[in-house]
């Protein structure tokens, strides 16, 4: 019966450092528009992510590249990434985001495709019966181009929200993607 239960712990203590180690997949795109490749890049043990796609256009030879690096910090993670479109225009972003007592905040930077620069900030805050959060986006000369303030609360076997958004003309952003 000990022989039984000493196999396992062997098996898990040599497996460990397998486990550990960093992993990288290749996946090949093939679409009716456009052919590529896409590799991702995990450490477990550093706990990093690196994704790096490259897709060439089949009409005219055109290509289109990704990336996306994502690192822990201390006090929450920083990551960052940009992406160059069919047509050379290029746009990218860089976030640090730190965890607090009750949920996180986050602030960074973005270039857009047209050569504009963006400050970033979001917090999220739980409260007693829910959250509150806030994503905010600020252009170049300082004007806010992008609010959303955001609060859920439960109360009563009820669900309230409560979501607030402002938006120069214009401007769309990009959704997160999780």
């Amino acid at each position: 019966m000990k022989t039984l239960l000493i196999i396992p712990a062997l098996v898990m203590l040599t497996a460990t450092p397998a486990l550990a180690a960093p992993t990288t997949r290749t996946m090949t795109v093939d679409k009716p528009n456009f052919e590529g490749s896409k590799t991702v890049t995990r450490d477990p043990e550093t706990r990093t992510v690196a994704r790096d796609t490259e897709v060439t256009r089949k009409s005219d030879g055109a290509t289109a590249t990704r990336s996306y690096d994502r690192a822990p910090t201390e006090s929450g993670m920083s990551a960052s990434g940009s992406a160059t479109g069919f047509n050379g225009k290029t746009r990218s972003f860089e976030v640090d985001r730190s965890r607090t007592d009750t949920g996180y905040v986050a602030s960074g930077t973005a270039t857009g495709g047209n050569g504009g620069t963006y400050a970033l900030s979001a917090s999220r805050d739980r409260t007693e019966t829910g959250y509150v959060s806030n994503r905010n986006v600020t252009n170049g000369a300082g004007e806010t181009v992008y609010n959303k303030d955001k609060s859920v609360s439960r109360a009563n076997g009820q669900l309230s929200r409560s979501v607030d958004v402002t938006r120069k003309q214009g401007f769309r952003p990009r959704r997160a993607r999780r």
